[in-house]
């Protein structure tokens, strides 16, 4: 599949992905690695954003990586959530309160709460970027690591970057979804009152990077 782009539509597509992991980057050189790529010559770099991603996502070893990129692709909770919000969508506000106050044995509450909380603000209920943002993210990983080969880890980015462009219009809508999705993760009581400063909080809120060079729209297919 690799070889089927051209160098300038890889080039402009790998710019793509990294900005789609952008939430998935904090720590002082996160815009860094928005901007390049892992590559050996900053190898020292790269422990804490790696310590991090492998921490959250309790990762030993390539096969675990492997096995992580492919339940965020293929499930990721996407299902989860969206049962969820639609079964509390349908409820009236009072029911909505109520059911979600006293909750039920199946149910996280502290997950509930989250859904509850972002009903309006993510009416399609859809938390996809989180999942297919961070499988990207760790498809670049496991290539610096080498655990993965650049083959798999562009079929595993194109993949995702699809999924993610069928689910939203737009830098803000991915954003909006992202965090939501993060949220529902961290599975905390109640919502935060403040969103911890990653290098996509940084490029939405300061950069034309996204407005300006990396359009929404990006063809995936070769051309």
């Amino acid at each position: 599949m690799l070889s089927q782009y051209s160098k300038k539509q890889k080039k402009s597509l790998e710019l793509y992905f990294r900005c789609l992991t952008s939430g998935c980057i904090h720590g002082w050189m996160r815009n860094y690695y928005v901007a390049y790529e892992f590559k050996l010559i900053n190898k020292l770099w790269w422990k804490w954003p790696f310590l991090d991603a492998f921490k959250l996502w309790e990762l030993k070893d390539d096969d675990d990586l492997k096995k992580q990129i492919a339940w965020l692709l293929d499930d990721g909770c996407r299902e989860e959530y969206r049962s969820l919000h639609a079964h509390l969508f349908a409820l009236s506000e009072q029911a909505r309160n109520k059911y979600v106050e006293v909750g039920d044995e199946k149910s996280d509450h502290a997950k509930l709460d989250v859904v509850h909380k972002c009903l309006y603000q993510l009416p399609s209920g859809n938390i996809t970027a989180f999942g297919c943002a961070w499988a990207i993210y760790l498809s670049r990983i496991g290539v610096a690591k080498k655990y993965i080969t650049e083959e798999e880890a562009w079929e595993n980015k194109i993949r995702a970057a699809r999924l993610i462009q069928q689910s939203y219009s737009s830098w803000d809508d991915f954003y909006i979804a992202f965090l939501v999705g993060n949220q529902y993760f961290s599975a905390h009581e109640g919502i935060k009152n403040y969103v911890r400063i990653t290098a996509m909080f940084d490029l939405m809120s300061g950069s034309s990077l996204l407005f300006n060079k990396v359009k929404w729209e990006q063809p995936l297919l070769p051309h």
